[in-house]
């Protein structure tokens, strides 16, 4: 058996290679315009948190109610993420390697819940259950949130596993534990880890679910100081808080993740693993997914469709057409600042090794950290100092681009990494130059994965809610503001156009995302998770 380890830094290409090369000056000077545009949100709440001193910060930090909102939060996040890699991991093994009755409908139903958010599924499940809140009601709505990132994750690498590994190791006298130890898990431990930091960052993110909940976790509590206080330095300490515990929970995970391995056995096409017949137990299987998919989406579907529209209710079709124009409008804009800006620094990452780089990872890792209601926070201060930019539309699309980067970078790399880097000698040894070898070669190449992440973006921004109630222009109404404006005073009959439509707009990209009929669906899985 002979195996080939492929790392985050190499495809199509060695270490030795990006280290011989040097980024040609505009590419670094525009990446670098890139990250300083990036990094001034978390630089402004930097300055902001010690403008009294260090000892008002540790006053802030070592309050009783900051404790608590901090174990709150972290405690959160850990029950949340232990349940969806589970349900995630076991819910992507029964549609990918199990024979139950139509798995490619259950794919579709599994990966649908990205299309509603958090808080649109949360006030659903209020209305069918007033009692239902606390920190328990919290864990079963981002497990039921974020269960789908963990099953697209664990379907690409299962899809990726050449059969003939396994039926090497269990030729030699493996049992099938230590085939799944040896074999399976070394594959797709990063590719899994890097889904539970995605879980885990999106609980920390998370604002709508937790608030209607009234569970104290970071962001309710940035928001409600936000609010109520005409000083927000607090509010930016804590801020930084929740900003260096994720980004610890980032460097756990990729000490963790270790370097992803590849393995193949011979040459050619790697030999697909044969279902496995589960017998009685098929229907079990096939319940366990229902019941996920009741959860998620029959359950927000049904309450919408019923408690509320038979109540006869008035629907202001002019601000619903409005509305949803606005979220379109703001959504796009977003995703086409976050594709510009990621464009250079996706590139870079691709194609070369080198001190900018690294500088360029860090702080994207940075920007990975930052929750809507940090940058909301940030952007809201900055802009109320320059007229121009307060509460405008391109404030907005900004702090879109900002939030989404890396999820933009991350599908720009990746798509640029596969395009074998012999085309680009070729073509500068043909007379072309850097920039024109990137626009005529590299870039129409990578098309269908920057097309991945122009959608990846677009349908986060339509979701996203505490930077868009913060920096939204006055009286430009999106979806998620009407909603929550509807739902924070439970309103829900009011609510449900809106989170129809915004259901039906956001589950198009989700579609065409994952659908399983794809080219290349497995990569394109594992993009979304990542």
């Amino acid at each position: 058996m002979t195996n080939s380890a492929v790392t985050d830094k190499e495809t199509f290409k060695s270490d030795a290679d990006l280290n011989e090369l040097t980024p040609p000056r505009w590419l670094s000077g525009t990446a670098l315009l890139t990250l300083s545009l990036a990094v001034i949100p978390f630089g402004y709440l930097l300055v902001r948190a010690t403008s009294n001193g260090f000892s008002a910060v540790l006053d802030v930090v070592f309050r009783t109610r900051t404790v608590e909102t901090f174990f709150n939060t972290l405690f959160l996040a850990l029950f949340v993420g232990l349940l969806a890699l589970v349900l995630g991991t076991v819910s992507a093994w029964i549609i990918q390697r199990t024979d139950i009755y139509f798995p490619r409908y259950f794919l579709v139903l599994a990966t649908l819940p990205l299309a509603i958010p958090s808080y649109v599924l949360t006030y659903t499940w209020i209305a069918l259950i007033p009692s239902f809140s606390g920190f328990f009601a919290a864990v079963l709505i981002l497990t039921l949130t974020t269960t789908p990132y963990v099953t697209l994750a664990a379907l690409a690498v299962l899809r990726r596993i050449d059969n003939n590994q396994e039926e090497s190791a269990r030729a030699l006298g493996f049992s099938t534990a230590a085939v799944a130890r040896k074999i399976i898990w070394p594959q797709a431990r990063p590719t899994i880890l890097a889904s539970l930091l995605l879980v885990v960052l999106y609980v920390f993110s998370d604002f709508g679910a937790v608030s209607l909940l009234r569970v104290d976790t970071f962001t309710r509590v940035i928001h409600t100081m936000y609010k109520a206080s005409f000083d927000r330095t607090a509010a930016a300490v804590i801020a930084i808080a929740l900003v260096l515990l994720a980004v610890l929970i980032i460097w756990l995970e990729r000490k963790l993740r270790g370097r992803q391995v590849s393995s193949r056995t011979g040459l050619g096409t790697a030999k697909q693993v044969p279902v496995i017949k589960i017998g009685q137990y098929k229907w079990a299987a096939m319940l366990f997914l229902g019941l996920l998919a009741v959860g998620s989406i029959g359950v927000p579907i049904w309450t919408l469709l019923t408690r509320f529209f038979a109540n006869d209710v008035v629907i202001d079709s002019a601000s619903l057409v409005s509305s949803t124009l606005a979220t379109l409008v703001a959504s796009f804009s977003g995703a086409v600042v976050a594709m510009s800006l990621a464009l250079p620094l996706g590139v870079l990452l691709a194609r070369y090794q080198s001190k900018i780089s690294r500088v360029s990872e860090f702080s994207i890792l940075l920007t990975h950290a930052l929750p809507g209601v940090v940058i909301g926070l940030a952007l809201v201060a900055i802009g109320s100092k320059i007229p121009v930019l307060y509460q405008s539309l391109p404030l907005l699309a900004f702090s879109y681009a900002v939030l989404f980067l890396a999820k933009a970078v991350g599908s720009i790399r990746t798509s640029v990494a596969r395009v074998p880097k012999v085309l680009d000698d070729v073509s500068r040894s043909l007379g072309l130059t850097n920039l024109e070898t990137l626009k005529r070669i590299t870039l129409p190449l990578a098309a269908p994965g920057v097309l991945t992440g122009f959608l990846l973006v677009l349908l986060t921004a339509m979701k996203e809610l505490p930077a868009t109630l913060m920096l939204r222009p006055t009286g430009y109404e999106t979806l998620a503001t009407e909603i929550w404006a509807a739902t924070n005073i439970s309103r829900y009959s009011e609510a449900a156009p809106y989170a129809l439509v915004l259901i039906v707009i956001a589950a198009i990209p989700t579609y065409l995302l994952s659908r399983p009929d794809r080219a290349g669906s497995a990569d394109t899985q594992e993009n979304m998770s990542l």
